[in-house]
This record gives structure tokens, sequence and C-alpha cells, in this order.
């Protein structure tokens, strides 16, 4: 099961970014810069009020995973689900009405645009507002398939509405109207579709003859508020470091550079969730090992997935650093957004690398309920990021946000595992830094930065391709030789994976 929910993670994350990725050149000829600048600004909104959240989708998960199979605890389970379906009703009320009355200020006093008006900003405000809420209960239903571990049903769901989501919001833009405004009102249709669907799904699995209906009972909450507390406090401070990139540069510079910094930051998220596949598989997995208490298969589980991940985030964000003008380039065909973006995304593109290194020794944290270690890292860099930002901004534009976040995430890899082992496979520490994850970071870096500068000395687009050709031949050829795990993994999916059995047999 690990093994499937791993590959469905993989394409239910990977195809979204993909998909964002083939349509930003798309928005950018017909939205323009500075609207798509805008549409950025609220997506780091979005992310910035995920504190509301409070802790329940995750906490959600973390339930299901412990009690949907045991007979005695089922109904508490689904009682539980109809109890936080009422709190997030409240939430996503809570949000409609708090764009309703930001949007005029965020249109005359915050956002900093030269060619949109300012009663669009205002209207685009409200609409995108109204949607967030409608699509607020999602990361409930999403909490629920996860943590019964039905991520490939979920990751076919989710495909399938970004798809219709994204492609209708490009033909709107492209042959229907070329304005902010007709984006958006598609995004609000499709809330609608989403949240239906998503909601009807996690009901047909939580059904269980011979229970009585779900209800609601707050009493609940008193079980499990600890640890719901302590993700919502902390997903209220990463919510804040990871958005206050874009909130300040919307403040501090011209919205038409947040449309270039968000350009950079699609690729820089892309990368980023070249984890989340293994990371959202291992929570479960490391819950229900721990749980057993089995620590030598949690080991084992641990390393291996920590391999997989390094093996394929370590040259990507390698190429994406030395090469952002020429993906850039390619990518939107715009030189100026290539000119502009391209030196942030080569610094995005390794913090992007060490911070996905983190996404394992995270979920492991979670799984052991071991929630104040991030939650104290959050609080510290909060404290030390927001300031640097701001002056890193303010001196060197929307670069100095990227340079930021490389200095974070170096730091948040050399300080907060050597705590996490102190509590939690403490044997394990020295092997996951100079086993697990250095080795692909030094090589990866070495071989594409050797590619980098014989680009330099031929400056031809056939020999760059050639190049970094071989080099990641050269570098499969190594990881593969060194890490007898990695080679299990790959024998494994390529022989014995049950999907391409099948097609073999066709």
């Amino acid at each position: 099961m690990l093994k499937n929910n791993i590959l469905a993670n993989f394409f239910g994350r990977i195809w979204p970014s993909l998909l964002g990725i083939v349509l930003v050149p798309i928005y950018l000829q017909y939205l323009g810069v500075e609207a798509y600048g805008l549409v950025g600004f609220f997506v780091s909104l979005q992310a910035l009020i995920s504190f509301l959240d409070l802790g329940l989708s995750t906490t959600m998960n973390r339930e299901v995973a412990l009690g949907l199979n045991t007979p005695e605890k089922k109904q508490r389970t689904r009682d539980l689900v109809r109890t936080f379906e009422m709190i997030y009703g409240a939430i996503s009320l809570l949000i409609a009405l708090s764009f309703f009355f930001a949007a005029h200020w965020l249109a005359t006093d915050w956002i900093n645009a030269e060619e949109l008006s300012v009663d669009t900003i205002r209207l685009a405000a409200i609409v995108f507002g109204v949607t967030l809420a409608l699509r607020w209960p999602v990361a409930l239903y999403s909490g629920i398939l996860q943590g019964s571990e039905r991520q490939v049903l979920y990751n076919g769901l989710s495909i399938a509405v970004t798809t219709l989501r994204g492609v209708g919001s490009a033909v709107i833009v492209a042959f229907v109207s070329h304005t902010v405004l007709a984006y958006l009102l598609w995004q609000l249709m499709f809330a609608f579709v989403e949240v239906a669907v998503m909601s009807g799904t996690a009901w047909m699995i939580l059904h269980a003859e011979g229970l009585r209906k779900p209800r609601w009972n707050f009493s609940l909450l008193h079980q499990v508020w600890g640890f719901s507390a302590s993700i919502s406090v902390n997903s209220l401070l990463a919510a804040f470091l990871k958005q206050m990139d874009r909130v300040l540069i919307s403040n501090l510079l011209l919205l038409h550079q947040v449309g270039y910094y968000t350009t950079a930051n699609i690729v820089y998220t892309a990368v980023s969730l070249l984890a989340v596949p293994f990371s959202s598989a291992a929570f479960p997995r490391f819950t229900a090992l721990i749980a057993e208490n089995d620590h030598d298969l949690l080991a084992t589980t641990y390393h291996k997935l920590a391999q997989c991940v390094s093996f394929i985030v370590a040259p990507i964000a390698s190429i994406l650093l030395f090469f952002s003008y020429n993906i850039l380039l390619i990518w939107t065909r715009s030189q100026d957004v290539a000119v502009n973006a391209a030196p942030t995304l080569s610094i995005l593109a390794l913090a992007a690398m060490f911070n996905s290194m983190m996404h394992i020794p995270f979920m492991l944290q979670l799984a052991a309920g071991i929630t104040w270690i991030a939650l104290w890292n959050n609080a510290i860099s909060l404290t030390v990021l927001l300031p640097l930002m701001y002056f890193l901004i303010s001196r060197f534009g929307i670069a100095g946000a990227g340079i930021a976040w490389a200095i974070f995430n170096v730091f948040y890899y050399l300080i907060v595992p050597q705590i996490m082992h102190r509590y939690i496979l403490p044997k394990e520490k020295m092997i996951w830094i100079f086993r697990d994850t250095l080795p692909f970071i030094i090589l990866s870096l070495l071989i594409y930065g050797g590619t980098y500068w014989l680009k330099l000395m031929v400056k031809t687009p056939f020999f760059l391709f050639l190049a970094v050709s071989a080099g990641s031949a050269l570098y499969l050829a190594v990881c593969l030789i060194r890490y007898p795990l990695l080679r299990a993994s790959a024998k494994d999916l390529i022989v014995n994976n049950s999907l391409i059995q099948r097609l073999r047999r066709m």
C-alpha cells in the first residue's frame, strides 16, 4: 500500500504543478504580469490564513489513521468529523466576511497597482474571499481520505478537479475575457464542484453499517485539542514564514514585481512538492509503526523515504539553480520575465533543495506526536526572518526574498534534525545526514555546476542539452550503484508494480 500511495501522491502532487507551469505563459500573455501578480498575492493570502485550519485537517488525518479500522472507534471518528464540519463552516463564514470588509483597504492602501483599477482589485478580493470560503472544508475531507490511506482515490479526484479548474481558467481568459475577474469567477464556480465531490467521497469512506447517524459532539474536542492546538499554532507561524515574502513584496515593490516573483516561486514550489508524495504516504505509515512499537521497520522506512526524496529533488533543484534563465526563457517565452526572475529562481532552488530534505523528518515528528520542535523553530525563525526579509527585499528587490529563504532553509537543515533525533530514532541521525541527504546535495551541485561551467565555454543549445543529459546519466549511475535501497525501490517500481504488470498482460 505504501508504494501505491507514493505513486498516487507523486502524480497527484506533481500534476497540478506541471499543469500550473504549462498554464503560466497563458496567464502572463492574456492577463498581463500585473494581473497575474494580483492572483499570486491572493494565493499568498490564502496560505497566510491557513492557520484558521486550527490543525484540524492534520488531526483528522491522524485520528482516521488510528481509529477508522477499530470497530469501537468508528462511531467516534464519524462524530468527530461532523463536529469538525461545524467548525469549518463557521470559519468559512468568517473568511468570506473578512475579505468583504477588507477589500477596499487592500485595493487602496496595500496593493501598488499601475494598470488595474481600484474597483477591479476590490471586486476581485471579494470574489476570491467567497471562493476561498467555499473551498475551506476541502482540507478536512482531504485529511479523511489520506488518513484512511485512500490516497490513490484522493489523488485521482484531485487531479480531475485541478485539471478542469486550471484548463477552464485558461480557456476563459484566452477566449472569453482577458480579465482577472473572469479568471476568479471561474474559480468561484468550480469551488462548488470541488467541495461537493470531496465531501461525498469522504462520507462514503466513513459509512458503516449498523451505526447511528453522525452528530456533532464538542466534548470530543477535549481528547484531541492538545495535538490540534500545537499543529494550529505551528501552522500559523509556518503560514507567516512561507507567505510573508509575497506580502512584503506587494507592499514594498510594484505589483508587476509580485508577478515576476510569483513566476519564480511557482517553480520553487514545484521542487518542494516533489517531496510531498513521499511525506504524505510516510505520515500514516510512521504513525502505525510507532503505535506497533516496530522501531526497526520504522528506521528502515525512514531512511528509504529520505533517500528517495534526496535522489529526486537534488538534481532538479541543481538544474534550476544553474540554468534558471534558460528554463524561464523556454517556459515563459518572455525575455523580460527570464531576466527579472532568473536570479531569484536560482536562489529559491537552493532553498527548496534543503527544505525538501526536511519533509520526511517533519512527518516523523508529527507521527510521534512531537510538535513542539517545529513550533519553537518557526517561532524563533519568524522573529529573525521577518526583519531580515524586510531588509533584503528593500535592498535587493525580489532576489532579497530568495536570499532570506536560502539562509532560513540551510539553518533549518543543520539544526532541527540535531534536536529531533534526541527523541526519536537517536541512532539514525548520522545516517540521515551522511548517507540519506548530504551526499545527494554535494553530488548534484558538483555535477551540474560542472555542466554550467562547460556551458559557459560552449554556448550552443544542443551542447547544453547534451551536457545536462550526460550529467543526469552520471548522477543516476552513481546513486544507483551507491545505494542498495534505491536499487531495490527502482526494481520494485519497475518489475513488481501492479499497474505495470497489468499493462504488460494487456
